[in-house]
């Protein structure tokens, strides 16, 4: 205990330094010469009070200061020279304040004051070396005390103790300031506690250490590790269905156990008490200063200023370390003070995970940001910052064994929503997935459901089927946000601000804080809501366990694989699950963006493979809607929790990958920057200052005003703006920094088909085809094609009715209305056929009897077995039973380039490809329809049809017999936005699983591709060569289908001539990405065609290697590409929309146009904002090293205008600036150390430094001002608002003021993202306001304006001396020997014409230089010089727009 008595005593002692009349120019001496050189004279030194004059007896007393002789009204004289009621308690100010006790002898006490002089003297040559006595001389002149005579001043003694002369002054000596021992009992309990406390510490680590020798600490857990039950293997993970988590990274995660102990759990809230502790007690210190904790006494606890500023000065550094210490550790904090052990034995699991991150540097690296990306990954890695922890409770349950009637117990933790279940035997935890089986057959036998004690066991294994969502009140979730780095540094500055009585400030700089804070709380909880109400959903079904029907709803949440439902209209299906009986359908938009209802039919019993991607016709996936369901319609349930889709969605936005923009990535360098700039003024401002207490509290001044607490606020403001303006145009936003990312989009990737263009189809024709000839030509009416294209048109499909309305895929709806042809039901049906049947259709009634309508013959067809669409066969199939002839026919409908490939190829035309290129590049949507008569039933096993013969069986060597045609009508926006968009150096690219040439149609429809380009279509084709069939990549002409002459067809790079565009299918890009030649043609491929939702995926994440990407779909089978993309604007304000970071109700393209211009707004006004406040760092860095150098402050109210108004309001308004109404052809630099950003902020920097230097130059060559210089070696520097009554600190004001305001007009330039600079009213009324209001401080006579300032001001004598009326507003006295700082007019001029050059020359280098012809011309040869930085040239492409 006294040894840390002793230490903390001698660090205090250490800053407590004896204050030194420092505050003295280091390279000048003030008042020495004037202007010629000569020697100054002494100055005149006016209204100075005079001490009092103690005298023996009330006759000594001068006549100027005469004691009355008696007192009116019964008053009587006392020892203050002056009459009262009674003297008692009248304090005499001859003793000093002290008495007999205290050391005054008898004679001295005898001594009473002479009345205090009413008026105030002068002193001609003022030295402040002896000022004490000269002041003395001058009262005793005053008083006619003459030199020389009996009433000599040299009769007037200096006050003693022991006085004896019959006159003294009545200077009392300086009182013996109370001292702080460290001994009283507060310390000794400081002393105590942190000394307990760190015994404590140490103790535990030791315990710990010994505890845990010896014994594995961790587990890893790969990616691809499950649970296997000892039966069999009935549990198992499912191939491909990994967790959230490992999908986005392929690093492992590591286990660590942890058995609790109560020491280590009151050690850690011991440590949080701490932290609250360091608080508390710098609250009570700054507290102390305000004289708050012993009744109104400043320093009533640490006894007086050198020692409590020394006193804050310890705490703030010890309490700083300690919270910053516990801010990293936080994650472990807890871990630490628990005792780790195996994973068997763990009562907490701690499970550690790599984020996944992805950074967009785009070009930006230069030397300085590689090395400090280098050191940043280097700590990053070393000290595992980029790792994310969660501290998992070990909970148990206990279910019945499976093959006794004995209970087991379960042991498991819960991680991001998944349950990790404890394998006993290899003691490590893994997650659990139960697979029903691969075929329908399998699925089908298990439509008893499950017993009671199977259920409970795999609920025990898997979790609740619910994914819970906690959203923290209010106040958590703010405590949340501000327990970060940055807020602890604003945190540490604003209680600097504090306790060095600059409070009013204090307050506004953090009342900014806290707001940007709350913004940024609002956000986020609006958002986690919105994911719990997703999340959260919950219903109630009946389900079949144990064999029978339960009697009540059972909740969905407990719901386990292998479970039989059944389903009501109007329900939500909580799981996803195949069809076992009956038909349902369902609503997924809320998955996929499709309004369109979807039928679902039952499993057949067949072996046919089933697999949830593939087999969505027997599918139902969580969150989608019972529109209509058959009576007894029952679901197997495959998956729940966060294997369902649903599921994975939630995890994907609960816990989605980091990503890091070139803005925030050299962010955390600028500080570092500032930082080091900081602390070079810190040295320097302790060096100017004196090595003193003082000088620490102006060195932190100096730090956080170059790296402003108010920076990430500016920030936020800036994004939340643009937030808000997206909003008003329906574009919602969850992630607030993309909307700056967007501002960097240089490819922008489409959807075609409800995105590009209208939603949904119209049928135009059909083609149809006979003998292997097309028809002369197309048929509009369905009724006029032959019999087979119209039975085939009216059944092959998967329409469905419900409420009324016919629903399905839009394209088979939309085929099905042309047909006229009805769905029905038939009641009298062969009973052999009746359970076999999925749907029965009917013809139109009454129609002409003409020779081209053979449908007339069928009276109705009964569809048997239905393949529904699988984008990789690209069509479906359907087996119709015609009810007339007992004939069974296939019909295959899908992309006309497969099923040429699947058809007999006698059933072909010539010009097959031919006709269907013709009507893709009309802008026809192109199938084609095959046919096959299996027989007469007589002759079939029509079960076998409708269940057992596999799909190729039955589509083999079918028969072309019609091309059907729709049409897609473009969007009536989309060609103004695409154009648009590629006059703003925006690449735009389609992707879309169309058909090329109806894709290259829509492309040049909308402006995508030029339309003189000439587009070069590649295709996977097939060849013989030397005998042996093989598939090569074929490059056409889209218009000619010319073969693109070279070498070598096959070759995949090639030279893309100037005027080209290429287009692929998805045939020719998976060729190309598996040759790994994709990246060099993916700059010039701008239509990929036959994309599937994996391929759009992958398509997008190739653009993103090389520019910052977005994508814009309808919410659909864009889900993947959306989510991938850098920025994702979902149409759609479906659930799934909610993965994208932006999504729009408007459903319309001039979304993405908006989306770019506000982010390219946003992106300049942040950097704007931050150029702002570097340039206000710089400028108010300047103005206190000079004004320190000086020894000067600048007036109270100069401060508080320049940190709250112009700081905070010029800071706000530069945030208003409207957005450009078009897309500028370039984007706004994201760099903050790029070249333009650095030469902005360093010219302004120069420019300003230059003329105040300059200006404090010529202040110090005017006659007036030389020799009435300030000097402040009388002056206590730590009492600040008193340093500014001076010419030198009037003039830094006057110049820094203009610099501060006009530094929103320079960064408000930039009217290629934004509009001119005068739409932005708030800045320029603000600007206009506070330029005049400077230039009415610099130019009037003093003015009640001008003394609140403190400018061109003085006090009323001093002003009416020279020449001005007396004030009729209070002036505070003047602390200043010349008692004014009245600038002469012609000087006032002077100096607002030069500040007016300043405020031309700033804005001319930033128009001119940075942002004009001098910039670009700069540019230019920089890079012709081969100066891009290092890594420019490889990750910016050529793009065309």
């Amino acid at each position: 205990m006294r040894t840390i008595s002793a230490a903390t005593a001698a660090a205090v002692a250490w800053m407590c330094v004896v204050k030194t009349a420092c505050g003295f120019p280091a390279f000048n001496t003030p008042n020495s010469v004037d202007a010629a050189g000569n020697a100054c004279p002494l100055v005149s030194r006016t209204g100075l009070e005079c001490p009092r004059l103690c005298v023996q007896d009330y006759n000594d007393c001068p006549e100027a200061i005469r004691a009355p002789v008696s007192c009116d009204d019964g008053k009587q004289l006392c020892d203050d020279g002056s009459c009262h009621a009674s003297c008692a308690g009248v304090v005499n100010p001859c003793l000093c304040g002290m008495d007999e006790a205290d050391g005054v002898g008898a004679t001295a006490a005898a001594y009473k004051a002479c009345p205090a002089y009413a008026q105030t003297v002068s002193i001609a040559h003022y030295d402040p070396s002896i000022k004490d006595q000269q002041l003395e001389e001058a009262c005793a002149q005053a008083w006619s005390l003459e030199a020389g005579g009996n009433n000599s001043s040299s009769d007037v003694a200096e006050w003693s103790s022991d006085a004896t002369e019959r006159r003294v002054w009545g200077v009392c000596p300086t009182a013996q300031e109370r001292r702080l021992s460290f001994r009283e009992s507060y310390c000794i309990a400081f002393y105590a506690i942190v000394g307990a406390e760190m015994v404590l510490y140490l103790a535990w680590h030791a315990y710990k250490a010994l505890r845990e020798k010896g014994m594995p600490l961790k587990t890893v857990l790969g990616a691809d590790d499950g649970y296997e039950d000892s039966d069999g293997g009935k549990e198992k993970v499912e191939e491909g269905r990994r967790s959230e988590t490992e999908e986005e990274t392929s690093e492992p995660m590591v286990l660590r156990g942890f058995d609790g102990s109560v020491a280590g759990a009151a050690l850690y809230w011991l440590a949080l008490a701490s932290t609250a502790g360091w608080i508390v007690l710098l609250s009570v210190i700054v507290a102390d200063y305000y004289g708050a904790v012993r009744g109104g006494e400043a320093y009533g606890m640490l006894a007086n200023s050198d020692t409590s500023m020394a006193v804050f000065i310890f705490v703030w550094h010890v309490g700083g370390i300690w919270m910053l210490a516990m801010l990293a550790l936080a994650p472990r904090l807890r871990s630490y003070f628990r005792i780790a052990c195996p994973l068997v034995r763990a009562r907490v699991v701690q499970v550690e995970e790599r984020r996944a991150a992805v950074v967009l540097m785009e070009g930006a690296h230069n030397r300085l940001t590689l090395l400090a990306s280098c050191v940043r990954t280097a700590l990053v890695r070393r000290f595992g910052l980029d790792i994310e922890v969660e501290a998992c409770k070990v909970q148990t349950v206990r279910v019945p064994a499976s093959n006794s009637g004995e209970e087991e117990s379960i042991v498991f933790i819960e991680h991001r929503c998944t349950r990790y279940v404890l394998d006993r035997r290899t003691g490590a935890f893994r997650r659990c997935s139960y697979s029903l089986g691969s075929t329908h057959r399998e699925l089908l036998v298990r439509c008893t459901g499950l017993d009671s004690n199977e259920a409970v066991q795999r609920a025990a294994r898997l979790g609740e089927n619910l994914i819970r969502v906690a959203v923290p009140a209010f106040p958590l979730a703010f405590l949340r946000e501000v327990r970060s780095y940055f807020y602890l540094y604003q945190t540490m500055c604003m209680y600097v601000w504090f306790y060095f009585n600059y409070y009013k400030m204090a307050l506004v700089q953090l009342g900014v804080i806290v707001v940007a804070a709350l913004i940024k709380v609002a956000i986020r909880l609006r958002s986690e809501r919105k994911t719990k109400m997703l999340a959260e959903r919950q219903s109630a079904c009946r389900v079949r366990r144990d064999g029978v029907w339960g009697d009540q709803p059972l909740d969905s949440a407990e719901l386990v694989p292998g479970d039989v439902i059944a389903v009501d209209a109007g329900s939500e299906v909580m799981c996803d699950g195949c069809v076992l009986r009956g038909e349902v359908v369902v609503d997924e938009s809320a998955l996929t963006g499709e309004a369109m209802p979807v039928r679902k039919l039952p499993l057949k019993d067949d072996d046919i493979t089933f697999d949830t991607d593939t087999s969505k016709m027997h599918t139902v996936y969580a969150g989608t809607h019972v529109v209509e369901c058959a009576v007894g319609t029952e679901i197997l349930v495959l998956r729940t929790r966060t294997d369902t889709d649903k599921g994975r969605l939630i995890q994907r936005i609960l816990h989605p990958a980091r990503y890091s923009f070139v803005f925030d990535e050299q962010l955390p360098v600028a500080l570092l920057l500032l930082l080091t700039y900081g602390g070079l003024g810190f040295a320097l401002t302790i060096w100017l200052m004196g090595h003193d207490v003082t000088s620490w509290f102006y060195g932190v001044f100096v730090v956080s005003e170059i790296m402003s607490p108010l920076l990430p606020a500016a920030l936020v403001v800036g994004q939340s703006v643009a937030a808000q303006r997206l909003r008003s145009q329906r574009i919602y936003c969850v992630d607030l920094p993309r909307i700056m990312l967007a501002g960097k989009v240089r490819v922008f990737c489409f959807d075609k088909t409800g995105t590009l263009t209208k939603e949904g189809l119209e049928f135009y024709a059909a083609h149809h085809i006979d003998s292997a000839a097309f028809a002369p030509c197309e048929t509009l009416d369905v009724a006029h094609l032959p019999g087979i294209v119209e039975l085939g048109l009216a059944s092959c499909h998967a329409v469905a009715e419900a409420g009324g309305e016919l629903i399905g895929n839009p394209v088979d709806v939309e085929q099905f209305r042309a047909s006229r042809w009805q769905r029905t039901s038939c009641d009298n049906m062969d009973s052999r056929i009746a359970p076999l049947v999925l749907d029965t259709l009917v013809p139109p009634h009454n129609r002409n009897n003409d020779n081209n309508s053979h449908s007339k013959n069928y009276a109705s067809v009964h569809a048997i077995r239905r393949f529904e669409f699988e984008h990789a066969r690209q069509s479906m199939s359907v087996a119709v039973l015609d009810a007339q002839t007992g004939h069974v026919h296939v019909f295959v409908k899908g992309s006309f380039e497969r099923l040429r490939r699947m058809a007999h190829l006698d059933s072909v035309p010539a010009d097959y490809d031919a006709v269907a290129a013709r009507w893709a590049k009309q802008g026809c949507y192109v199938l084609a329809l095959a046919h096959r008569d299996l027989g007469h039933i007589d002759d079939l096993d029509l079960e076998a049809v409708a269940t057992r013969i596999p799909r190729e069986e039955l589509e083999a060597g079918c028969n072309l017999v019609s091309l059907v045609l729709f049409r897609n009508e473009l969007r009536t926006d989309t060609t103004a936005a695409v154009a648009e968009l590629k006059h703003g150096d925006t690449r735009t690219v389609m992707i879309t699983g169309d058909n090329a040439l109806t894709a290259v149609y829509i492309a040049r429809q909308c402006g995508l591709v030029d339309a003189g380009a000439r587009v070069l279509l590649g295709d996977m084709e097939r060849s013989s060569e030397k005998g042996k069939a093989a598939t090569q990549l074929v490059w056409r002409d889209a218009d000619t289908d010319a073969d693109l002459e070279c070498e070598a067809q096959a070759q995949t790079t090639m030279m893309v001539p100037d005027g080209c565009e290429l287009a692929v299918t998805a045939a020719a890009f998976d060729y190309l990405a598996a040759s790994g030649t994709i990246r060099d043609l993916l700059m010039d491929i701008r239509i990929f065609a036959r994309m599937t939702p994996q391929g759009k995926a992958q398509c997008v994440r190739l653009h993103m290697e090389r520019a910052v990407t977005a994508m814009c779909g309808d919410g659909g089978n864009d889900c993947g590409a959306l989510r991938a993309a850098h920025v994702g604007l979902a149409l759609s304000d479906s659930d799934a929309s909610i993965v994208s970071p932006f999504s729009s109700g408007g459903r319309s393209v001039q979304a993405c146009v908006v989306l770019l211009r506000e982010g390219r707004a946003a992106l300049a006004t942040s950097l704007a904002g931050y150029k702002f406040l570097i340039n206000y760092a710089t400028t108010m860095s300047m103005l206190e090293i000079v004004q320190f150098y000086f020894s000067v402050i600048v007036p109270q109210a100069v401060w508080i205008t320049v940190d709250s108004l112009i700081a905070v309001g010029l800071c706000i308004a530069v945030t208003q600036a409207q957005t450009a109404r078009h897309l500028a052809p370039s984007r706004p630099t994201a760099r903050l150390l790029g070249a333009r950003t650095l030469a902005s902020i360093w010219g302004q920097t120069v420019i300003n430094y230059s003329f105040l230097f300059g200006m404090m130059a010529l202040l110090f060559r005017q006659v007036w001002f030389r020799c009435h210089e300030f000097d402040s070696r009388d002056i206590d520097t730590s009492l600040w608002w008193l340093l500014g009554d001076n010419y030198e600190a009037e003039i830094i004001s006057i110049v820094c003021l203009f610099q501060f305001v006009n530094g929103a007009a320079v960064y408000n330039f930039g009217h290629r993202y934004r509009r001119m600079w005068v739409t932005n009213y708030l800045l320029v009324v603000l600007y206009c306001g506070f330029m005049a209001t400077i230039s009415v401080l610099t130019l009037a006579n003093p003015n009640r304006l001008g003394c609140l300032f403190r400018i061109n001001c003085g006090d009323p004598d001093a002003l009416v001396a020279l020449g001005y009326a007396r004030p009729a507003w209070h002036i505070s006295p003047y602390n200043s020997p010349a008692g004014h700082n009245v600038l002469p007019h012609r000087f006032r001029w002077t100096l607002w014409a030069l500040c007016v050059v300043n405020i031309v020359l700033c804005l001319a280098f930033e128009r001119l230089v940075v942002l004009g012809p001098v910039g670009q011309l700069a540019k230019r040869w920089w890079t012709l010089r081969g100066g891009a930085s290092v890594q420019e040239s490889t990750q910016k492409p050529r793009l065309r727009p």
